[in-house]
């Protein structure tokens, strides 16, 4: 088996045509019933980029990619760094306006979508007073005769941006994150590294590609490594793709793993908690995998225990932020004590935990989370008063708090820019939401600030009950009065069949604020 971890840092692509030049008939893409090699993957990639090229795409452009979990996102990504442009992944279930940011910000030189995505392309295109392509991927003929004779690359180091993403803050418009070629290679190799990941393996990608965790984690991984990269497949209706709630698919989650011989499987807490409510009198055999973690939120013990004692299998976190990709994982071998820790960094990355004055901390102390990677970027496009303060010294202050145990485990503890100033007091919500989901009626539990009568805050729970029951305002402030001081006691309950999330299952504590009509407890 062949190691790529000698390999000169220099560009992603580069990786690339050395896995393809390795393995040229092996598996790189398993979609639905579709298989394309390494070295058909390459040929379209190739093709694709040349067409880029022709229609006046030059390095440094950038090209959004307005694309589902489908082979061509693989193809149109490679092929946009190829010739040294940007790609901008963007959700694809996003509305007109909400694109319209993306494109209008990143100033896109080019759209390339779908057919499901052609209409909503066209017209915000029409209604911008500048010349964008529109590329639809499904009306090209990428299925060209496979050139045994690979085209080498440019000699020439490209050391410019070759990724744009946008990262989602609690608050405010997204902050767009610009990435290098270098910044992605390293990601690849400090995750390599660390989780041995190598060509005999074979990834599941249920997680969205447009995401950091489904790109760096899914296609990155793969496909830098040798590894196949099996895709969970769209559900179709009249040829259009349609959206299912994911304990539909289920079953064929569960029939790929054992199909496509699954060993590796990156999920968030939700997808986890759907396969571990798998029937106990379903067959399954998902022996297999011999990874799984989630990220994107915070894992649960009851998720964690529910997956472990249906499947014998446990799930471990990653931590990780679109500013530096994947961060730290939790590998160790014995999980009982320490499920809820995000582990040691990946290797190559330093994390510290310092208090407000910049001064790193001992260990079991709270404080913010600073990391240094080489897969970090160097800022915020257009950002430089908040890159001055979150970027020092090559390194990122998260926002995150977090502590570190005598073995360097890390494990998060809160946000530090969603404590809720209330009265004077520095409330962490998040310690309010683990009393609340305590309560036996309390499904679901997220606890906001919003902007109260005079300065300061109000705290606001937003919950789901456990089968609709009925649950009464007052004997949740009563359950709270009893295990929490005063002025961290919700002032706002509101009942909600669900909390919005996003795909990725992170709450979207924003959607929470807006709504100032609640009833205030006494």
């Amino acid at each position: 088996m062949r190691s790529f971890l000698n390999i000169e840092a220099v560009m992603l692509k580069k990786r690339l045509l050395e896995v393809v030049k390795s393995y040229p008939n092996k598996t790189a893409i398993a979609y639905d019933n579709v298989k394309i090699s390494y070295q058909e993957l390459y040929a379209k990639i190739q093709h694709l980029s040349h067409y880029l090229s022709k229609t006046g795409i030059t390095q440094g452009d950038c090209i959004a990619l307005v694309l589902p979990n489908i082979p061509e996102f693989a193809i149109a990504f490679y092929a946009i760094a190829k010739i040294n442009a940007i790609a901008l992944p963007i959700n694809p279930l996003l509305k007109e306006e909400e694109l319209s940011y993306y494109i209008i910000d990143s100033k896109a030189r080019a759209i390339i979508t779908n057919s499901d995505g052609a209409d909503i392309s066209r017209k915000i295109i029409s209604k911008l007073d500048k010349k964008i392509e529109l590329i639809v991927i499904d009306d090209m003929k990428l299925s060209y005769p496979v050139n045994n004779s690979i085209i080498p690359e440019s000699a020439s180091n490209f050391s410019g941006d070759v990724l744009y993403q946008y990262s989602s803050g609690s608050t405010g418009r997204p902050k767009r994150v610009c990435r290098s070629q270098n910044n992605l290679y390293h990601e690849v190799i400090n995750f390599t590294q660390t989780t041995n990941i190598s060509s005999a393996d074979n990834i599941l990608c249920l997680v969205p590609l447009y995401h950091a965790h489904g790109l760096g984690n899914c296609l990155l991984a793969a496909l830098s490594n040798g590894a196949t990269l099996a895709v969970l497949e769209q559900v179709t209706n009249q040829g259009k793709a349609i959206e299912v709630p994911f304990v539909f698919r289920r079953a064929r989650v569960l029939e790929l793993i054992e199909k496509e011989q699954i060993t590796i499987l990156p999920a968030v807490p939700y997808i986890f908690n759907t396969l571990a409510e798998t029937p106990n009198d379903t067959q399954v055999d998902i022996s297999s995998l011999k990874l799984c973690f989630s990220a994107g939120n915070f894992l649960a013990k009851e998720i964690f225990d529910k997956f472990l004692q249906r499947f014998d299998i446990p799930v471990r976190q990653l931590y990780g932020c679109t500013e530096a990709g994947s961060i730290a994982i939790n590998l160790d071998a014995d999980l009982t004590s320490t499920y809820n820790s995000v582990g040691e960094p990946l290797k190559n990355i330093e994390i510290k935990i310092i208090d407000d004055a910049g001064k790193e901390l001992p260990i079991g102390t709270t404080g913010e989370i600073v990391i240094k990677s080489p897969a970090l970027t160097k800022g915020y496009c257009n950002q430089p008063k908040l890159n001055q303060q979150v970027f020092q010294n090559g390194r990122f202050f998260t926002g995150d708090l977090g502590i570190k145990d005598e073995l360097g485990r890390v494990y998060i503890t809160g946000r530090k820019q969603i404590f809720i100033d209330t009265g004077g007091h520095k409330v962490d919500p998040l310690e309010i939401e683990k009393i609340l989901i305590t309560h036996n009626q309390v499904k679901e539990a997220v606890v906001v600030g919003i902007k109260g009568s005079y300065a300061g805050e109000i705290i606001k729970a937003v919950i789901v009950t456990q089968n609709q029951d009925i649950c009464d305002e007052k004997e949740i402030v009563s359950y709270c009065k009893d295990k929490l001081a005063d002025f961290k006691v919700p002032k706002v309950i509101e009942f909600r069949n669900e909390i919005p999330k996003s795909p990725l299952g992170k709450v979207l504590r924003k959607n929470l604020i807006d709504n100032l009509s609640d009833k205030i407890t006494s």
